[in-house]
């Protein structure tokens, strides 16, 4: 099974079985079978689910909400916005799954798609003919790998985030709430001293913020312009910055000191958001 950046993406599933993926740049696309189970996941990609085989039980919840009990029939699309955590409780089922960067929609020109104000109802909808197409093009290339063709699955992932938003795009809004300037300073202020803990999460900050993760992922997002759990590791990368220029302390100690599990995976951070690598960047200041 792919093993997802945990910082780009984190999600607990039940055992997967015929499972194969395909991974370029912002686009990964799994096909699988999953076990009945709970699935837990957010991360700072939108992700795409549809289910190929129909659930006899299924409830999710979007934050911190209560669970809820749908019909979710074969074919059923699900819409996971990037940095909203989402739960399942369902039995099994065959699935396509596709996590897509949010830039793509903006690069598309769908700026006008805004999944902040959509309800969670509205993350649900049932498959057109042609956002199926596309979705199933997507898992029989990524199934019989010799398809898999790098230019067409980027065009194919285009595809589908224009379906998506076709099809989501009018789906009922909602007000977002704002956060007051007192709450988000404590917000910030609570990421700076708690940066160097690996398991700093959103739910924190919203106790924080005493507001719900639903509003406060959605609120933070308004008004910082990115996400929390994008902002938690940019602050992260920032930190680490500082280390390297100070050169008082080793990348062991600065992966540790800024958040990260390893020096490995400081490693991989770092130089996929800056461009080069922590030995890299702190050779440049010299």
């Amino acid at each position: 099974m792919l093993d997802i950046d945990p910082q780009i993406f984190s999600i607990s599933r039940p055992s997967l079985q015929q499972y194969k993926a395909f991974v370029q740049r912002d686009l990964i696309i799994e096909t699988y079978h999953s076990s009945a189970g709970e699935m837990i996941s957010q991360g700072s990609l939108h992700r795409i689910s549809i289910n190929r085989t129909a659930h006899r039980k299924y409830a999710h919840r979007y934050g911190s909400a209560n669970f809820r009990s749908v019909d979710r029939p074969s074919f059923t699309l699900g819409f996971q916005p990037a940095s909203i955590n989402f739960e399942v409780e369902g039995d099994a089922a065959d699935y396509i799954s596709i996590f897509q960067a949010p830039k793509l929609y903006e690069n598309l020109g769908l700026s006008e798609f805004d999944p902040d104000r959509l309800n969670d109802d509205a993350f649900s909808a049932a498959s057109d003919p042609t956002t199926l197409q596309v979705a199933l093009s997507l898992a029989a290339a990524v199934e019989q790998s010799e398809y898999a063709e790098p230019l067409l699955m980027e065009h194919l992932g285009m595809a589908l985030a224009c379906s998506v938003v076709r099809l989501l795009g009018t789906r009922p809004a909602v007000a977002i709430r704002s956060i007051t300037s007192e709450k988000l300073r404590r917000v910030t202020e609570y990421v700076e001293d708690y940066l160097g803990r690996a398991d700093l999460n959103v739910d924190e900050l919203a106790s924080v913020a005493h507001m719900s993760h639903f509003h406060f992922s959605r609120a933070f997002k308004k008004a910082v312009g990115k996400p929390p759990h994008q902002f938690i590791l940019d602050r992260r990368i920032e930190r680490a910055r500082i280390y390297l220029a100070d050169g008082r302390k080793t990348l062991s100690q600065i992966a540790y000191a800024t958040g990260f599990s390893s020096q490995a995976h400081f490693s991989s951070v770092f130089r996929r958001i800056v461009g080069v690598t922590p030995t890299d960047y702190r050779r440049s200041l010299q």
